[in-house]
């Protein structure tokens, strides 16, 4: 199933500026998220993408200040021109599913084990929308229909624990698209659905006319099928952002033409090696640099994020004068 994407053209409606976050250990603080600077356009669709532990969920844990108390974030991100991450505890309330909503991932944790799966779905349309129970429950079922529970009309009122992985996603994607939030984050949308399924999830995304929705996956073909953009992370840093299209015909970043290179359909040839320890992101130079292919001698000095025709990129090659200055990879 292929789908239109048409890159949007509307300002931006979530904006991240130096986004930090780090954790306290036992060794020091660790640096999760590392100075992220990103755009999302209003009704625009952005997948980020990365290995795990590249700081992908963290970061959109921070948007909504769901992080634990011991997490330390620093930077701005603004909603509509508000800077969430300084706002009042009423005003984020009022902000959580209404105008921001949050898919987690993981299929069991993030539903409630006392009640049935079609009443998680509806609570939504009750607080935001004030509907009846009934027209709640309702609503609630026809959208879990669309998403593939089987019998769903039976199946909406079991308790989670008679789902199975993949239904418990597909329920935790409802939960979150039923108040017609404007601003979706997704935190894996797609892990644990069999192939089938994800051509569902793929369609209600897709159906979404108008939303804003930054997905963080691991699933680059629902990332090929889904986005406008796409930005990619490694090692707690954002290396590139690139239209679509552009990324997936001509990746510019060593890191991301990896990604590609070892998915079945392009010769499944697996990136050597281990991103860095955590306590190692302090040292100067490329994070990239003892996996990369094209290192060479300027990668000792941690390179910015340069803009490369229309795109972003944290890599030597694109810096001008530098060796292999301007050139796609």
């Amino acid at each position: 199933m292929a789908f239109l994407v048409v890159l949007p053209l509307d300002p931006p409606v979530l904006v991240l500026k130096g986004l930090t976050v780090e954790f306290p250990t036992a060794e020091g603080l660790i640096r999760a998220v590392d100075r992220v600077d990103l755009e999302v356009r209003r009704g625009e669709r952005l997948a980020l993408v990365g290995e795990t532990g590249s700081g992908k969920s963290v970061l959109l844990l921070a948007l909504l200040r769901l992080l634990p108390p011991a997490a330390r974030v620093f930077g701005e991100v603004r909603y509509d021109g508000a800077d969430l991450l300084r706002c009042s505890a009423d005003e984020l309330c009022r902000l959580r599913g209404r105008k921001l909503a949050y898919i987690p991932q993981g299929a069991g944790g993030a539903l409630n084990p006392v009640f049935t799966v079609v009443f998680q779905v509806a609570e939504p349309l009750m607080l935001h929308f004030g509907l009846a129970r009934t027209a709640a429950l309702s609503r609630a079922l026809s959208l879990l229909d669309r998403l593939g529970i089987p019998e769903a009309p039976k199946r909406a009122f079991d308790y989670p624990h008679q789902y199975s992985g993949g239904m418990k996603q597909r329920a935790l994607v409802a939960m979150g698209v039923a108040a017609e939030a404007e601003v979706l984050l997704a935190d894996e949308p797609t892990k644990g659905v069999d192939w089938a399924r994800r051509e569902e999830v793929l369609a209600l995304f897709a159906g979404l006319e108008g939303k804003t929705i930054l997905a963080v996956t691991h699933d680059l073909w629902f990332a090929e099928k889904f986005a406008h953009q796409v930005a990619v992370m490694y090692a707690a840093q954002l290396v590139e952002v690139s239209p679509r299209e552009s990324f997936f015909d001509r990746p510019l970043h060593p890191y991301s033409c990896a990604l590609l290179a070892a998915l079945p359909a392009r010769g499944l040839e697996p990136l050597p090696g281990y991103a860095p320890a955590h306590a190692r992101y302090g040292e100067p130079g490329c994070r990239f640099r003892e996996r990369c292919p094209r290192v060479f001698d300027r990668c000792r000095e941690e390179p910015p994020l340069f803009e490369h025709r229309g795109r972003q990129v944290r890599c030597w090659l694109y810096a001008g004068g530098s060796k292999g200055s301007g050139q796609d990879l």
